[in-house]
């Protein structure tokens, strides 16, 4: 029974994003954004069931940025895996989940007032957590400044 018992307890977190299949890429990239889901789920449960709601799959890519295919899949970019936080790879799936969202419920925001509100989505989330790197308080406050 004990080994029944531990041998489920192993296998727990892989149940437990069963709805997110992440790509197996890279030198465990898919352990990091499993990671990522994780601080999401912890800091702010609203954020993580939009995400689950609205997302099936993550991809990697190697494009200059992040994004999405439109159809629950978020696309996140080498560049992002790269600069090593957590906190960005989390902060990159909040933002995009808000992008399927738009994309999935008809709504007619406009480009640059679609990205505005993801950035402000994306603050919202970083303002949740403990302790957030300056440099990635920094990139949102401008890109939000920019869009605007």
């Amino acid at each position: 029974m004990n080994r029944f018992l531990s041998f489920i307890l192993l296998l727990f977190p892989t149940f437990t994003y069963c709805q997110i299949d992440i790509d197996k890429a890279g030198d465990g990239w898919e352990l990091k954004v499993d990671s990522a889901l994780s601080i999401i789920k912890q800091y702010d449960s609203t954020k993580y069931k939009l995400l689950v709601s609205v997302c099936d799959k993550v991809e990697f890519w190697n494009g200059s940025y992040s994004t999405n295919n439109g159809n629950r899949t978020i696309v996140v970019s080498v560049g992002d895996i790269k600069l090593g936080s957590l906190n960005n790879l989390s902060a990159v799936l909040v933002h995009e989940s808000l992008h399927l969202y738009a994309a999935q419920a008809p709504m007619a925001w406009g480009d640059k007032v679609e990205e505005n509100m993801c950035y402000r989505y994306e603050l919202s989330f970083l303002e949740m957590l403990p302790s957030v790197e300056s440099w990635l308080w920094t990139h949102t406050m401008q890109q939000i400044i920019e869009t605007e």
